[in-house]
């Protein structure tokens, strides 16, 4: 059970007397729900009937083959306040059916709203439809995974998510597309140059991105997911600093072979940053790697081939401009 404080809340329920659990509601109380096989004026409590499709859906009783495939699961992601029904109502009727328990139970908190719970009498429900019309889908996933530690309560706020929009996606991850494609355009026809003989910088970035790809599946397994992309968004920046340090712009004037390497080095770390962020922003990340022709890629270094000639692109994500 995770995280460690509610494996202690349901550790303190279970030190309590436990009684039955009534399974049933009589239908002149209740007239939907599933009705008992054994008793037609009865239905089924809908946290058992409920729970049973976990594995009913996935072929128990039906397609064996099938079941075995997906179950045991490896996480039940669950609200905080249904804890106790997974934790102990579901794990007590899998032991009864001598089936495998879940690896893990993960309850994650609530999305707030001024530090108030979200609610349909309190009319402070933010629908993520209406941010997604005039957003788009990826920059609301984005903001959902950034901004929640899972595990705690997120307040969400209109001012928080376009500050996080602009200082990550435009500012940073969207930045680095515009200004590494646009001199590629300027310098290298829009053909992406080589890069031979790597400077130590250039080394230090390879260095980053590599160490980057190695820490990330940790972040995943221990459901660290908002510092893992903050840490991807830190590499990206730390290529921003890069450009700003390097200048190829100015470089060029010079020595067009250097200033065609850093270009390189900088757009082979976007591609790699956009491999890291597909599981969060599948269809911007995808555009980033069609812009670059390297849709099949993986987050290896050194996939980026030279001489690939880059797409034409709007801005990846527009500023959002605050009265």
């Amino acid at each position: 059970l995770k995280p460690e404080h509610r494996k202690n809340e349901i550790l303190g329920f279970l030190q309590q007397p436990l009684g039955d659990l009534c399974i049933s509601r009589p239908k002149e109380r209740l007239s939907w729900g599933i009705e008992l096989p054994f008793d037609k004026e009865y239905v089924t409590y809908v946290w058992f009937d409920a729970l049973i499709n976990y594995i009913t859906a996935i072929g128990y009783n039906s397609d064996e083959k099938k079941f075995s495939s997906w179950w045991p699961a490896s996480v039940h992601l669950i609200g905080k306040d249904i804890l106790t029904t997974h934790a102990v109502y579901w794990t007590t009727m899998l032991f009864s059916l001598e089936l495998p328990l879940p690896k893990t139970i993960f309850a994650h908190g609530w999305w707030l709203t001024g530090d108030i719970k979200m609610s349909k009498s309190l009319g402070n429900i933010v629908n993520p439809l209406d941010l997604i019309a005039e957003y788009g889908v990826d920059p609301v996933r984005y903001y959902l995974m950034r901004e929640m530690v899972l595990g705690q309560d997120a307040n969400f706020t209109g001012d928080s998510f376009v500050k996080r929009y602009n200082s990550d996606l435009a500012n940073d991850f969207g930045n680095l597309l515009n200004r590494t494609s646009g001199l590629i355009g300027k310098y290298f026809d829009g053909k992406v140059p080589p890069a031979e003989s790597l400077t130590e910088e250039d080394k230090a970035v390879v260095q980053h991105a590599e160490k980057l790809s190695q820490e990330l599946p940790d972040y995943i397994e221990n459901f660290r997911l908002n510092e893992g992309i903050e840490e991807i968004l830190q590499f990206v920046r730390s290529i921003n600093k890069y450009l700003e340090v390097q200048a190829p712009w100015k470089a060029a004037k010079e020595d067009l072979v250097g200033a065609g390497r850093t270009l390189h080095i900088a757009m082979e770390a976007l591609r790699i940053s956009a491999v890291f962020l597909s599981p969060v922003m599948p269809q911007k990340t995808r555009a980033v790697l069609e812009i670059l022709g390297a849709e099949q890629s993986k987050a290896v270094w050194g996939e980026l081939k030279a001489g690939t000639q880059l797409k034409d692109h709007e801005a990846l994500f527009p500023r959002i401009e605050t009265k």
